[in-house]
């Protein structure tokens, strides 16, 4: 279950990165990527491709006499498949993210695990439209609603873990947004309660990110003029209901754009991904084989957060700004 940043081994030797975990450049991959969203827009109107929307429809369409999704109205299931398939995107791009790392050996300073979600925050701001904007907004949502999901059900949040805090990796989705425009995403931090120094101190941190992450890949970025590597995507058999997993998988082919994305990089040891039931909710980077594994209880797990409460509009799950927050004092070393 992703609960308050727990964290999970798929099988003995290999590292489990919780994520959504919830794109990129110009062209064919960038469009097909930027298909998988939803939520709330808080930003002037922005480019999109009819491609997007039509890969999102065509994972709709496959889906939709699936018995599982049986008299649920068309519009609740387009938004529940784009909060699915979004956060799934996110959590895709987050363990690229360790793959990049690990296959480059590529610094971080810092926590490796909020490095792997700036990296899926910033590129997919890098795309600047709606579709990718609306992504992250979902992917914020999926941690709020996982915060409200483990307190309610009594879980103990665990400080000492290698990830942040539910909360904690909402907010630095929508703090680095934020920093990327602070005029165009000024509704979506009040509507977070975003306070407003904070907002000043966001634009470093988008900043830091950005320049980091471009820098650091930018030795390794495939000559333009060559061909992108093709790497694999193996679909493993799903069990039961989960089988509509795949079928969207499959039709939306968001597994595949990721793959091409990754074929944009020099990897010195190769790149795939791999979809498959693990006995419990995850994703990671496998290091000895190299490659990606999402799990379809994962993408379950994504569909039962919209459930609770995935049609709340993103104040409802924001906490309120009280007087024991650090609003107003000076933002330096405590």
């Amino acid at each position: 279950m992703r609960g308050n940043n727990s964290k999970r081994a798929l099988q003995p030797g290999v590292t489990t990165h919780l994520t959504p975990l919830r794109s990129w450049r110009s062209g064919a991959v960038a469009l097909a990527l930027s298909a998988f969203a939803g939520g709330t827009l808080w930003a002037a109107p922005l480019p999109d491709s009819p491609d997007c929307e039509a890969r999102l429809e065509a994972a709709v369409v496959a889906i939709s006499t699936h018995p599982r999704v049986k008299g649920i109205p068309r519009d609740k299931l387009k938004a529940m498949a784009e909060f699915a398939l979004g956060n799934t995107l996110f959590a895709l791009m987050h363990e690229m993210a360790h793959g990049l790392i690990a296959d480059l050996g590529l610094p971080v300073l810092g926590r490796e695990e909020d490095a792997a979600d700036a990296f899926a925050t910033v590129m997919m701001l890098n795309m600047k439209t709606e579709f990718t904007h609306r992504v992250l907004v979902n992917a914020a949502k999926g941690w709020m609603i996982s915060d409200r999901r483990g307190r309610e059900s009594g879980e103990n949040a665990i400080f000492y873990d290698a990830h942040g805090l539910d909360l904690q990796r909402a907010y630095n989705i929508i703090c680095l947004m934020v920093g990327s425009d602070p005029d165009q995403f000024d509704d979506l931090a009040n509507e977070a309660n975003l306070p407003e120094d904070r907002r000043q101190t966001c634009q470093g941190d988008y900043s830091n990110a950005s320049w980091s992450w471009n820098k650091a890949l930018e030795p390794y970025m495939s000559a333009p003029e060559l061909e992108p590597m093709k790497y694999p995507v193996v679909y493993g058999k799903p069990e039961g209901s989960l089988d509509i997993f795949k079928q969207a998988f499959q039709a939306s082919d968001i597994m595949g754009y990721v793959a091409a994305f990754a074929g944009r990089f020099a990897w010195r040891k190769g790149f795939g991904i791999e979809v498959s039931m693990c006995g419990q909710p995850g994703a990671t980077w496998n290091l000895p084989e190299r490659k990606i594994t999402f799990c379809y209880e994962l993408a379950d797990d994504f569909v039962q957060l919209y459930k609770l409460h995935g049609e709340d509009p993103l104040a409802k799950l924001s906490p309120p700004l009280t007087p024991t927050s650090r609003s107003g004092q000076p933002m330096g070393f405590r």
